[in-house]
């Protein structure tokens, strides 16, 4: 595997300098991207970013200072399918049995990123600390599909035929009909003792929370699962995050220390 690594420090400048490095890499011929502090931290937790690396940047450096790693595999266009997540298996491979870094990291999910980081979720519930979506996209109906659910999203009549076309799903009918709904197969994630974060824009026209993270989030508070909301009103898609993330990066920390 060719490695190359770029101090992050020199990426930022000496004003914000982080502690640590980035490493390039290829996964099944997919770029990674993994941020690799100085010092990890105990127990070696990690943030596993599904769509938009780098998008988060205050959030990611502030882990990363916190001795976290920062990992992104680049899978465009797959929507969370089952080849996506032959991809994640092995990249988990990597960063765990490899690299010795926590069995159960932290995963964020910034807009369709939702869409990988559920399907994680579902699969390996016992791979997981932290779900975290951020203005996630949870039901493929709402986007790209843009259909009339409590609420009608923008849509995407493009993503919405990669979509169809990488789940082999011949109409929209079909897709309609057979494409996963927000909280389900996450009952176990929930026992499991996954911790859920919603940071939301409460009038996200692109993807309403009504049809997208709240459905996830009900199905955590009716099964007493533990959660916390960082609901922005007023606020549409973009941007993403808080403003300040000390509250994000606190939490993080907390519930995603594997030791715990």
């Amino acid at each position: 595997m060719n490695l190359l690594r770029v101090s992050l420090a020199l990426l930022v400048g000496p004003a914000g300098a982080v502690a640590g490095t980035v490493e390039k890499f290829s996964i099944e011929g997919k770029a990674v991207t993994l941020k690799v502090p100085d010092a990890p931290a105990p127990g070696k937790p990690w943030l596993w970013v599904g769509e938009f690396a780098g998008h988060l940047k205050s959030l990611e450096d502030g882990l990363v200072d916190a001795g976290w790693h920062v990992a992104h595999v680049n899978l465009s266009n797959q929507f969370g399918s089952p080849r996506a997540m032959a991809v994640w298996e092995k990249l988990y491979a990597e960063m765990h049995e490899r690299r010795g870094l926590s069995a159960k990291p932290a995963l964020l999910g910034i807009s369709r990123g939702g869409l990988y980081v559920n399907a994680w979720t579902r699969l390996h519930p016992d791979r997981v600390s932290v779900l975290y979506l951020d203005n996630g996209v949870c039901d493929i109906r709402s986007w790209p599909g843009g259909f009339q659910l409590t609420a009608k999203g923008a849509g995407s009549a493009k993503d919405w035929a990669l979509y169809r076309t990488e789940f082999g799903f011949a109409s929209d009918e079909a897709a309609r009909a057979k494409s996963v709904r927000p909280a389900d197969g996450l009952e176990a994630a929930v026992k499991a003792g996954v911790f859920l974060i919603s940071v939301h824009g409460t009038a996200d026209r692109v993807v309403p929370y009504v049809d997208n993270a709240q459905r996830v989030v009900e199905r955590w508070e009716k099964s007493g699962g533990r959660f916390k909301l960082f609901a922005k009103p007023g606020g549409d898609h973009h941007p993403h995050g808080l403003p300040d993330p000390k509250p994000l990066i606190e939490l993080l920390c907390a519930e995603g220390n594997p030791r715990r």
